[in-house]
Protein backbone atom coordinates (compact mmCIF):
# COMPACT_ATOMS: atom_id res chain seq x y z
CA UNK A 1 0.00 0.00 0.00
CA UNK A 2 1.61 3.29 -0.90
CA UNK A 3 2.04 5.82 1.62
CA UNK A 4 2.94 9.08 0.68
CA UNK A 5 4.71 11.75 3.24
CA UNK A 6 3.08 15.27 3.22
CA UNK A 7 4.55 18.34 5.29
CA UNK A 8 2.49 21.46 6.04
CA UNK A 9 3.72 24.49 6.82
CA UNK A 10 1.15 26.38 9.25
CA UNK A 11 -0.35 25.05 11.74
CA UNK A 12 -3.76 27.34 11.61
CA UNK A 13 -6.98 26.57 9.83
CA UNK A 14 -5.93 26.40 5.99
CA UNK A 15 -3.31 24.05 7.33
CA UNK A 16 -5.86 22.17 9.37
CA UNK A 17 -7.95 21.27 6.70
CA UNK A 18 -5.85 20.39 4.63
CA UNK A 19 -4.06 18.04 6.60
CA UNK A 20 -7.91 16.91 7.18
CA UNK A 21 -8.49 16.88 2.96
CA UNK A 22 -5.65 14.45 3.19
CA UNK A 23 -6.80 12.33 6.18
CA UNK A 24 -10.28 11.81 4.22
CA UNK A 25 -8.63 11.42 0.65
CA UNK A 26 -7.15 7.85 2.15
CA UNK A 27 -8.37 4.19 1.58
CA UNK A 28 -7.39 0.77 1.65
CA UNK A 29 -4.92 1.35 -1.07
CA UNK A 30 -3.76 5.02 -0.56
CA UNK A 31 -1.97 6.60 2.85
CA UNK A 32 -0.66 9.66 4.03
CA UNK A 33 2.03 10.67 6.72
CA UNK A 34 1.34 13.93 7.62
CA UNK A 35 4.09 16.21 9.66
CA UNK A 36 2.66 19.69 10.53
CA UNK A 37 5.18 22.36 11.05
CA UNK A 38 4.43 25.77 12.96
CA UNK A 39 6.87 28.44 13.81
CA UNK A 40 5.14 29.29 17.01
CA UNK A 41 5.15 27.24 20.17
CA UNK A 42 1.15 26.95 19.76
CA UNK A 43 -0.82 25.70 17.03
CA UNK A 44 -4.51 27.35 15.34
CA UNK A 45 -3.52 29.85 14.09
CA UNK A 46 -5.70 32.94 13.39
CA UNK A 47 -8.47 30.94 15.63
CA UNK A 48 -6.30 31.58 18.59
CA UNK A 49 -4.62 35.47 17.79
CA UNK A 50 -7.40 36.27 14.95
CA UNK A 51 -10.60 36.20 16.77
CA UNK A 52 -12.15 38.49 19.56
CA UNK A 53 -11.76 36.91 22.67
CA UNK A 54 -15.85 38.07 23.59
CA UNK A 55 -16.81 35.55 20.95
CA UNK A 56 -15.16 32.58 22.50
CA UNK A 57 -17.79 30.30 20.45
CA UNK A 58 -15.91 30.89 17.45
CA UNK A 59 -12.92 28.93 18.79
CA UNK A 60 -14.78 26.13 19.28
CA UNK A 61 -13.32 24.89 16.03
CA UNK A 62 -10.38 24.15 17.73
CA UNK A 63 -11.81 20.79 18.62
CA UNK A 64 -12.37 19.95 14.88
CA UNK A 65 -8.44 20.70 14.81
CA UNK A 66 -7.55 18.51 17.87
CA UNK A 67 -9.63 15.24 16.18
CA UNK A 68 -7.24 15.78 12.97
CA UNK A 69 -3.97 16.32 15.21
CA UNK A 70 -5.33 12.48 16.80
CA UNK A 71 -5.90 10.47 13.49
CA UNK A 72 -2.72 8.26 12.80
CA UNK A 73 -0.03 9.65 10.76
CA UNK A 74 0.08 12.92 11.78
CA UNK A 75 2.38 14.47 13.65
CA UNK A 76 2.73 18.51 14.74
CA UNK A 77 6.33 19.89 14.91
CA UNK A 78 6.22 23.84 16.77
CA UNK A 79 8.76 26.21 17.36
CA UNK A 80 10.16 25.29 13.81
CA UNK A 81 10.20 28.17 11.40
CA UNK A 82 10.90 27.90 7.93
CA UNK A 83 14.20 29.50 6.33
CA UNK A 84 15.71 29.59 9.70
CA UNK A 85 15.62 26.03 11.25
CA UNK A 86 14.76 23.94 8.02
CA UNK A 87 15.01 24.90 4.12
CA UNK A 88 12.02 24.58 1.72
CA UNK A 89 14.90 22.51 -0.41
CA UNK A 90 15.27 20.20 2.53
CA UNK A 91 11.87 19.95 3.00
CA UNK A 92 10.97 18.69 -1.07
CA UNK A 93 13.73 16.54 -0.71
CA UNK A 94 12.56 14.63 2.36
CA UNK A 95 8.11 14.69 1.44
CA UNK A 96 6.86 13.57 -1.20
CA UNK A 97 4.33 17.05 -1.48
CA UNK A 98 5.05 20.58 0.38
CA UNK A 99 2.07 22.23 1.26
CA UNK A 100 2.34 25.63 3.04
CA UNK A 101 -0.25 27.29 4.59
CA UNK A 102 1.52 30.21 6.51
CA UNK A 103 -1.65 32.82 5.45
CA UNK A 104 -0.56 36.84 5.51
CA UNK A 105 0.75 38.39 8.70
CA UNK A 106 0.90 41.90 6.94
CA UNK A 107 -2.65 44.23 6.30
CA UNK A 108 -3.51 46.03 3.27
CA UNK A 109 -2.92 49.64 3.02
CA UNK A 110 -5.27 52.07 2.07
CA UNK A 111 -3.57 54.16 -0.03
CA UNK A 112 -4.44 57.91 1.43
CA UNK A 113 -2.51 60.59 2.84
CA UNK A 114 -1.77 60.11 6.44
CA UNK A 115 -2.05 56.75 6.76
CA UNK A 116 1.39 56.50 8.11
CA UNK A 117 0.53 58.37 10.90
CA UNK A 118 1.45 57.49 14.86
CA UNK A 119 -2.02 55.77 16.51
CA UNK A 120 -3.37 54.55 12.68
CA UNK A 121 -3.34 50.87 12.84
CA UNK A 122 -3.66 47.93 10.74
CA UNK A 123 -6.01 45.02 12.14
CA UNK A 124 -3.49 42.97 11.93
CA UNK A 125 -1.45 44.34 14.52
CA UNK A 126 -4.30 45.42 16.08
CA UNK A 127 -6.25 42.14 16.82
CA UNK A 128 -2.92 39.43 17.56
CA UNK A 129 -2.45 42.35 19.75
CA UNK A 130 -5.05 42.37 22.29
CA UNK A 131 -4.93 38.40 21.62
CA UNK A 132 -1.46 38.01 23.40
CA UNK A 133 0.66 36.90 19.81
CA UNK A 134 3.60 36.85 21.21
CA UNK A 135 4.90 39.07 17.83
CA UNK A 136 2.67 41.49 18.81
CA UNK A 137 3.01 42.36 22.24
CA UNK A 138 4.81 45.32 21.65
CA UNK A 139 2.34 47.11 19.67
CA UNK A 140 1.76 50.82 20.69
CA UNK A 141 -1.87 51.61 21.17
CA UNK A 142 -2.83 54.60 22.23
CA UNK A 143 -6.81 55.06 23.59
CA UNK A 144 -6.31 58.41 25.01
CA UNK A 145 -9.22 59.88 23.01
CA UNK A 146 -12.71 59.88 22.75
CA UNK A 147 -13.84 58.68 19.32
CA UNK A 148 -12.10 55.99 16.81
CA UNK A 149 -12.72 55.37 13.87
CA UNK A 150 -12.37 51.19 12.34
CA UNK A 151 -12.28 51.57 8.47
CA UNK A 152 -13.85 48.10 6.66
CA UNK A 153 -17.07 46.36 6.85
CA UNK A 154 -16.45 42.62 7.40
CA UNK A 155 -16.03 40.77 10.87
CA UNK A 156 -12.61 42.05 11.55
CA UNK A 157 -13.85 45.35 11.74
CA UNK A 158 -16.85 44.74 13.72
CA UNK A 159 -14.34 42.79 15.76
CA UNK A 160 -12.13 45.61 16.21
CA UNK A 161 -14.82 48.13 16.66
CA UNK A 162 -16.72 45.89 19.24
CA UNK A 163 -13.68 45.52 21.56
CA UNK A 164 -13.11 49.73 21.29
CA UNK A 165 -16.57 50.14 22.12
CA UNK A 166 -17.96 47.62 25.06
CA UNK A 167 -17.29 48.28 28.35
CA UNK A 168 -13.82 46.88 29.43
CA UNK A 169 -15.17 45.39 32.53
CA UNK A 170 -16.88 42.86 30.19
CA UNK A 171 -13.57 41.20 29.19
CA UNK A 172 -12.62 40.68 32.81
CA UNK A 173 -13.69 36.58 32.06
CA UNK A 174 -12.68 36.09 28.67
CA UNK A 175 -8.49 35.50 27.57
CA UNK A 176 -7.85 39.47 26.54
CA UNK A 177 -4.22 39.60 27.18
CA UNK A 178 -3.44 41.09 30.78
CA UNK A 179 -1.73 44.36 29.18
CA UNK A 180 -4.22 44.81 26.39
CA UNK A 181 -7.11 44.59 29.12
CA UNK A 182 -5.18 47.55 31.26
CA UNK A 183 -5.03 49.49 28.10
CA UNK A 184 -8.75 48.90 27.59
CA UNK A 185 -9.95 49.74 31.12
CA UNK A 186 -7.49 53.29 31.28
CA UNK A 187 -9.82 54.20 27.51
CA UNK A 188 -11.12 57.19 26.82
CA UNK A 189 -12.78 56.23 23.76
CA UNK A 190 -16.33 56.00 23.97
CA UNK A 191 -17.67 56.68 20.39
CA UNK A 192 -16.58 54.38 17.60
CA UNK A 193 -17.24 54.52 14.19
CA UNK A 194 -17.24 51.68 11.66
CA UNK A 195 -16.86 53.36 7.67
CA UNK A 196 -17.80 51.34 5.01
CA UNK A 197 -17.18 52.46 2.07
CA UNK A 198 -19.74 50.87 0.01
CA UNK A 199 -23.57 50.66 0.85
CA UNK A 200 -25.19 48.09 3.49
CA UNK A 201 -25.72 45.31 0.70
CA UNK A 202 -22.17 45.43 -0.11
CA UNK A 203 -21.15 44.56 3.77
CA UNK A 204 -19.18 41.51 4.21
CA UNK A 205 -20.76 41.47 8.25
CA UNK A 206 -22.27 38.33 8.89
CA UNK A 207 -25.56 38.38 10.40
CA UNK A 208 -24.94 36.70 14.11
CA UNK A 209 -22.65 39.22 14.22
CA UNK A 210 -25.11 42.02 13.06
CA UNK A 211 -27.96 40.50 15.60
CA UNK A 212 -25.06 39.75 18.57
CA UNK A 213 -25.18 43.84 18.40
CA UNK A 214 -28.01 44.97 20.30
CA UNK A 215 -26.90 42.80 22.96
CA UNK A 216 -24.40 45.20 24.28
CA UNK A 217 -25.54 45.88 27.88
CA UNK A 218 -23.37 49.13 27.86
CA UNK A 219 -23.25 50.32 24.47
CA UNK A 220 -25.90 51.77 22.22
CA UNK A 221 -25.57 50.69 18.23
CA UNK A 222 -26.91 53.01 15.50
CA UNK A 223 -27.24 52.44 11.89
CA UNK A 224 -29.01 54.93 9.55
CA UNK A 225 -32.04 53.68 8.56
CA UNK A 226 -32.50 55.28 5.47
CA UNK A 227 -29.26 53.37 3.66
CA UNK A 228 -31.56 50.08 5.15
CA UNK A 229 -34.24 51.55 3.25
CA UNK A 230 -31.96 52.98 0.08
CA UNK A 231 -29.79 49.03 0.15
CA UNK A 232 -33.41 47.25 0.05
CA UNK A 233 -34.65 49.15 -2.73
CA UNK A 234 -31.57 48.74 -5.02
CA UNK A 235 -31.42 45.21 -4.13
CA UNK A 236 -35.39 44.58 -4.94
CA UNK A 237 -34.02 45.75 -8.70
CA UNK A 238 -30.89 43.08 -8.64
CA UNK A 239 -34.01 40.46 -8.95
CA UNK A 240 -33.46 36.74 -7.12
CA UNK A 241 -31.42 37.80 -3.86
CA UNK A 242 -28.98 35.43 -1.56
CA UNK A 243 -30.49 34.26 1.86
CA UNK A 244 -27.39 35.53 3.48
CA UNK A 245 -27.39 39.05 1.87
CA UNK A 246 -31.37 39.45 2.77
CA UNK A 247 -30.55 38.17 6.80
CA UNK A 248 -28.25 41.03 6.53
CA UNK A 249 -30.37 43.68 5.40
CA UNK A 250 -32.81 42.22 7.91
CA UNK A 251 -29.99 42.59 10.88
CA UNK A 252 -29.05 45.77 10.10
CA UNK A 253 -32.66 47.31 9.71
CA UNK A 254 -33.27 45.48 13.37
CA UNK A 255 -29.91 47.57 15.13
CA UNK A 256 -31.59 50.66 13.38
CA UNK A 257 -35.18 50.10 15.20
CA UNK A 258 -33.73 48.85 18.08
CA UNK A 259 -34.41 50.94 21.28
CA UNK A 260 -31.37 52.67 22.44
CA UNK A 261 -30.75 52.42 26.24
CA UNK A 262 -28.77 56.44 26.47
CA UNK A 263 -25.70 54.92 27.91
CA UNK A 264 -22.86 57.13 27.27
CA UNK A 265 -20.59 54.57 25.01
CA UNK A 266 -21.45 54.35 20.97
CA UNK A 267 -21.08 52.50 17.93
CA UNK A 268 -22.11 53.45 14.88
CA UNK A 269 -21.60 52.28 11.21
CA UNK A 270 -21.61 54.35 8.58
CA UNK A 271 -22.25 53.58 4.71
CA UNK A 272 -20.73 54.82 1.73
CA UNK A 273 -18.17 56.94 4.18
CA UNK A 274 -14.39 56.04 2.03
CA UNK A 275 -11.97 57.99 3.99
CA UNK A 276 -9.77 60.35 1.55
CA UNK A 277 -7.27 61.98 4.42
CA UNK A 278 -5.76 61.25 7.76
CA UNK A 279 -5.24 64.57 9.16
CA UNK A 280 -2.57 64.85 12.28
CA UNK A 281 0.70 66.66 13.42
CA UNK A 282 2.52 63.53 15.23
CA UNK A 283 -0.73 61.29 15.68
CA UNK A 284 -3.99 60.65 13.56
CA UNK A 285 -6.32 63.51 14.98
CA UNK A 286 -8.53 63.46 12.16
CA UNK A 287 -10.21 61.44 9.22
Amino acid sequence: MPNYKIAVVGAGPAGYFTAQAFQKAQNEELTFSIDMIERLPTPWGLVRSGVAPDHPKIKTVSKVFEKIAKEDGFRLFANVELGKDVLLKDLREAYDAVVLATGSTTGRKLGIKGEDLSNCLSAADFVPWYNAHPDFTDVKVDLDTDTAVVIGAGNVAMDVARMLAIDPAELDPTDTAEYALAVFKSSKIRKVIICGRRGPEHAAFTAPELRDLPKLEHTDVYIDQAQITEANLRVEQMGEVEKDLKNNLEAMRLIAEHRKKGVERKLEIKFLAAPIEIKGSNKVEEV
